[in-house]
C-alpha cells in the first residue's frame, strides 16, 4: 500500500510540475536556441550587410577628390629662337595647383551589382552558421535532459525499496520485541536504510547540477524538485535529411558561384566621365606665369584584353573549391547514414531488451517476496533478504534505464536526421 501512495506522490508531482511550468524537452529547446547569445549576431550581420550595400551603391555616384601639390623642378621649357623686339617669357620653376577631380562610373562591367550578390551570399552563409550552431544546442539540451530522467527513476526506485525495508523494519523491530527476531537483522535494514540516503543525496545533488545546467541554457531557474515528463516523441522513418549543415553546403556554393561572376565582371570594358577643375601656376597655358584657372572634361575607356589566364586561374581554384564543399558534403552525409543504422539498431536493441526487463522483474520480485516470508520466519538473514531486495530494485532500475536509453535512441535518430 506504501508503494503505490509514493508511486502516486511522484505522478501527481509531475502532473503539477508539467501543468505550471510547461516543462518539456522540446520547450526547452525552444527556450535554449532564443536565450542563446549567438542568435544575437543575426540582427548584427544584417545591419552590417546593409552598410555594406550603401557602401556598394556610392560606387554608382560621382566620387570627388582635392588635390594640391607644390613642386620645384631643376629645368623648364626654353625655344631656343631670338625674334627682335619679342621676349619669350621663361616659365618658373616652382609650379603650385590645386585641383578638384570628378569621376563618375557610367559602365563598370557590373562590377558593383556583383559585388552585392557576394556579400549577400556572404549573409546566407553567416546566418546558416549560427543556424547550425543553435541545432546543435538541442545536441547539449538532450544529454542533460536524459540524465535527469536517469536520475529521477533511480530516484523513485530507490526510495521504493527503502520504504519496503523499512516497513519490514517494523516488522522486525516488533518481533525483536517478543523474541522472535534477533536485533542483529534490525541492525542489519537500518544500515540499508542509510546506504540508500546516502546514494539518494549522492542523486539529488547530481540531479541539482544538471537542472542548473539545463537552467543556465534556457535563462530560467528550475527548482530542485523539478520532475521532467518523458517526451512524447514524433514518429520518423526513411533517411530523409534535414539538417542545417545542408543549407550551409548550398550557400557555400551560391558563395562561390558569386565569387566566379565577380571575376568576369572585372574582363569587362569600364567607362568612366571625368572632370577636373583647377587653380595654379602654370595653368594649362604654360607659356603664362600668372596662375590661372583651369579645367578639363572628358570620358575614358578601359579593357583589360588580356591577363595571362589570370582570370582562368581563379576560377579554377573556385572550382577547386567548390569540388572540397561536394566532397565535404558526400563525407557528412556518409556519416549520417551510418548514425542512422546505428540509431536503428539501437532503438531495436531496447525492444528486445525491454522484453526481457519485465520477465526479469516478474522473477526477481517472486523471489524478494519469498525472501520477505523467509526473514520473518527466521529461514534467512536480514542480509540476505536486503540482497533480494536490491537485486529487485536493480532489476525495475534496469527497466527504467533501458526505456530511457530507448527514447533517448529515438531522439537521437530525429536529432540526425534534422527532424528536432
Amino acid at each position: 500500500m506504501k508503494n503505490l501512495i509514493l508511486a502516486l506522490v511522484f505522478i501527481t508531482q509531475a502532473a503539477i510540475a508539467q501543468k505550471n511550468d510547461s516543462i518539456d524537452l522540446f520547450a526547452f529547446h525552444k527556450l535554449a536556441i532564443e536565450n542563446y547569445p549567438i542568435i544575437k549576431q543575426k540582427a548584427l550581420l544584417e545591419n552590417s550587410l546593409e552598410l555594406r550595400l550603401k557602401n556598394q551603391n556610392t560606387n554608382y555616384l560621382p566620387q570627388l577628390y582635392l588635390n594640391g601639390q607644390a613642386s620645384y623642378q631643376s629645368a623648364v621649357t626654353e625655344i631656343p629662337i631670338h625674334i627682335p623686339g619679342i621676349t619669350i617669357p621663361e616659365p618658373y620653376k616652382d609650379n603650385y595647383k590645386i585641383t578638384l577631380d570628378i569621376n563618375q562610373s557610367i559602365y563598370d562591367g557590373g562590377f558593383t551589382k556583383k559585388q552585392k550578390e557576394i556579400d549577400k551570399a556572404n549573409l546566407n552563409t553567416d546566418k546558416q552558421n549560427i543556424e547550425v550552431d543553435l541545432y546543435k544546442i538541442k545536441e547539449r539540451i538532450n544529454q542533460l535532459y536524459f540524465s535527469v530522467l536517469l536520475y529521477q527513476e533511480n530516484e523513485k526506485i530507490l526510495v521504493l525499496s527503502q520504504s519496503e525495508i523499512k516497513s519490514k523494519l517494523s516488522k522486525i523491530e516488533s518481533g525483536v520485541r517478543n523474541g522472535i527476531s534477533i536485533e542483529s537483522n534490525a541492525n542489519v535494514l537500518k544500515s540499508e536504510i542509510l546506504k540508500i540516503d546516502q546514494q539518494l543525496i549522492e542523486i539529488q545533488y547530481l540531479k541539482s547540477s544538471f537542472l542548473e545546467m539545463i537552467g543556465e541554457y534556457i535563462n530560467k531557474k528550475l527548482p530542485t524538485n523539478t520532475l521532467l515528463p518523458l517526451p512524447i516523441i514524433p514518429s520518423a522513418s526513411g533517411f530523409d535529411l534535414q539538417r542545417q549543415e545542408l543549407k550551409l553546403f548550398d550557400f557555400q556554393k551560391e558563395k562561390i558561384t558569386a565569387s566566379k561572376s565577380l571575376i568576369s565582371s572585372k574582363t569587362m570594358p569600364k567607362l568612366n566621365a571625368f572632370a577636373q577643375l583647377g587653380y595654379g601656376r602654370p595653368g594649362l597655358n604654360m607659356f603664362l606665369n600668372d596662375f590661372d584657372k583651369f579645367y578639363i572634361v572628358g570620358a575614358k575607356l578601359s579593357w583589360n584584353i588580356w591577363n595571362w589566364n589570370s582570370t582562368k586561374n581563379e576560377k579554377g581554384m573556385l572550382d577547386i573549391q567548390s569540388q572540397i564543399i561536394d566532397n565535404q558534403k558526400e563525407i557528412f552525409i556518409k556519416n549520417l547514414k551510418v548514425n542512422y543504422y546505428k540509431d536503428l539498431s539501437e532503438i531495436q536493441k531496447y525492444d528486445e531488451i525491454l522484453k526481457k526487463d519485465i520477465e526479469i522483474i516478474v522473477l526477481k520480485t517472486k523471489i524478494k517476496e519469498t525472501a520477505s516470508l523467509q526473514l520473518e520466519n527466521g529461514v534467512i538473514s536480514a542480509t540476505d533478504y536486503v540482497t533480494e531486495v536490491n537485486a529487485e530494485a536493480q532489476a525495475k532500475l534496469n527497466q527504467q534505464f533501458h526505456s530511457i536509453q530507448k527514447e533517448s535512441a529515438k531522439i537521437n535518430y530525429l536529432y540526425n536526421l534534422g527532424k528536432l
